[in-house]
């Protein structure tokens, strides 16, 4: 299985992007970019539904 370990631009921590997450071929096309951890993601999904009016 094909992966890339890539850090976390929240908490700074290295996670591994998997061949078969949608991030990965995010990755592959923009290295550049920002990414966030699965706990980050779910954190800033929930904090955006708790401020939904």
């Amino acid at each position: 299985m094909l992966f890339y370990t890539v850090t976390c631009l929240f908490c700074k921590k290295e996670f591994k992007l998997y061949d078969n997450d949608p991030q990965y071929q995010k990755f592959k096309r923009n290295m550049q970019g920002k990414f966030s951890c699965p706990t980050c993601k779910e954190r800033i999904e929930s904090d955006a539904r708790k401020m939904r009016f």
